[in-house]
């Protein structure tokens, strides 16, 4: 695990790279991972928790096998010596929910940079939103407990 990060200012190539990488996400992307992710990144997102950059494309490989299509619309980064935040808008379609139709899902991410590489990734999106609410039955229940919350 990495835990020095250091204050140097963080390389907008790099930054490029991760949103080039995004705004077009499928399987003929994944050997960029590489170029992108240090070889010990840490990438933590509400479903789950990746160490190293091979775990990290086993994980997308997973994950693109299942969807439609995925992409983003990210923000300019908002920098920060060795970290940024990154704030984006998630399009994809999954067969299984809304009869594949398009969703979106707003979201964002905390960066952490060691080598020119991103280090550390955690994403923050509501789950709920992506995926609970889009099932039936249970899809329900979340959107009544979240209209309670009002």
């Amino acid at each position: 695990m990495i835990k020095h990060f250091p204050e140097s200012a963080m390389p907008a190539d790099v930054l490029t790279r991760l949103c080039e990488f995004y705004s077009h996400l499928d399987v003929s992307q994944l050997p960029q991972l590489s170029r992108i992710y240090h070889p010990h990144v840490v990438f933590i997102d509400p479903v789950s928790h990746y160490d190293g950059v091979d775990a990290l494309e086993r994980y997308f490989a997973q994950l693109l096998k299942k969807v439609n299509y995925c992409r983003f619309e990210i923000q300019p980064p908002l920098t920060n010596g060795a970290q940024a935040s990154l704030f984006w808008r998630m399009e994809f379609s999954h067969p299984a929910l809304k009869k594949g139709q398009a969703m979106f899902l707003n979201g964002a991410s905390h960066l952490r940079l060691t080598d020119n590489r991103i280090a550390y990734q955690r994403d923050y999106y509501d789950l709920g939103a992506m995926l609970y609410e889009h099932v039936p039955v249970l899809g329900g229940a979340v959107r009544a407990v979240k209209a309670r919350l009002k």
